[in-house]
């Protein structure tokens, strides 16, 4: 029995060190940039085939954004519309503008554009007719 008690307390003692030996995860700072939508806005219409640049606020824009890769994506009723095809990705978003074709979907007076960086903002509400 008292070997066992031994082995035990190596074991124990072995684990504490490897334990407070380890290192601890410190976070990266991280700049998340969610640009604020500008184009299309309130009382923009669009036409379904049309082409349109998809224009952004850059003014606070953090020097080192975390993702630079961009996707924009159509909204409908609160709800994005196919973000399998989004309209566009994988643009530089800190380029303030991407160039989209208004895309085969019913008209409607609710529709929104979001923006994706590190973070989405939704833009105003607008018109898309055939």
């Amino acid at each position: 029995m008292p070997s066992t008690s031994i082995l035990t307390y190596f074991f124990v003692a072995f684990f504490a060190i490897f334990v407070a030996s380890a290192p601890l995860a410190v976070p990266l700072p991280r700049d998340v940039f969610s640009p604020p939508v500008i184009y299309p806005g309130k009382g923009t219409v669009w036409h379904v085939g049309e082409r349109h640049n998809v224009t952004w606020n850059l003014h606070n824009a953090p020097k080192q954004i975390t993702n630079s890769k961009g996707m924009i994506v159509l909204v409908k009723n609160h709800t994005m519309v196919d973000l399998d095809t989004p309209l566009a990705e994988g643009f530089d978003i800190r380029t303030p503008y991407h160039e989209i074709t208004v895309p085969q979907v019913e008209a409607g007076h609710d529709y929104q554009i979001l923006v994706f960086g590190d973070s989405g903002n939704v833009g105003e509400k607008f018109t898309i007719l055939p």
